[in-house]
């Protein structure tokens, strides 16, 4: 990893990407899906932008889908949340649209344009797990997107630190430890319930 730290497009880069960070700790620190997916959507504009700055095409495209993604299928949830209607089918065709899109741009980067990556193999499980995320947008809950999301950043780090984005790399790091302070946070709580609960059950006991 080679930085030319007075280069104005690395410097416009990680400005992005300091603006992807400031979403992605954000959005992992929320229980609801709506809002997850929002802030998620605007982390992946913000990256997608910075990555292309870097010449990381790859990413800056799949980041770029993974935005729009995630704004429409927010827009989805927030119109059910609000008592009208969306068609299940509409849910699952365009989960297929993105899937598909994600693989092509994946096939004509990397194959028929040949911009530059690390290598095919890390492309793949990039890939591997944004169809993860996909899948979980259109799931109840947030488990599978947050594990999805877990492995991608972990993946990702490879990705920055071989096209010397900085910021990326702590924004990857941070989503990791946020989403495993999220996890940490919520078997607390239900340790706690399920002591709380125990205790009112043998209290109960007691006293008859």
């Amino acid at each position: 990893m080679e930085i030319n730290f007075s280069d104005p497009l690395w410097i416009t880069s990680q400005v992005f990407a300091f603006l992807a960070l400031i979403f992605s700790i954000w959005s992992f620190q929320v229980k609801n899906k709506i809002k997850m997916m929002l802030l998620i959507g605007l982390f992946s504009m913000f990256l997608a932008i910075s990555a292309s700055f870097l010449e990381n095409y790859s990413l800056g495209a799949l980041f770029g889908l993974a935005a729009v993604r995630n704004f429409v299928f927010c827009w989805l949830d927030w119109r059910e949340s609000r008592g009208m209607r969306v068609l299940k089918w509409l849910r699952y065709a365009l989960a297929a649209v993105f899937a598909v899109a994600t693989v092509t741009s994946t096939v004509i980067l990397v194959y028929i344009i040949g911009v530059r990556t690390v290598g095919p193999w890390l492309e793949w499980l990039i890939c591997g797990t944004l169809l993860g995320l996909i899948v979980g947008n259109i799931l109840e809950g947030t488990n599978l997107m947050r594990i999805s999301f877990i492995a991608n950043r972990a993946f990702n780090i490879i990705n920055h630190i071989y096209f010397g984005n900085v910021i990326a790399v702590i924004i990857a790091v941070s989503a990791i430890g946020s989403n495993l302070v999220f996890y940490a946070r919520e078997f607390a709580a239900r340790s706690k319930a399920r002591k709380q609960t125990s205790g009112e059950a043998k209290q109960g006991q007691a006293t008859t």
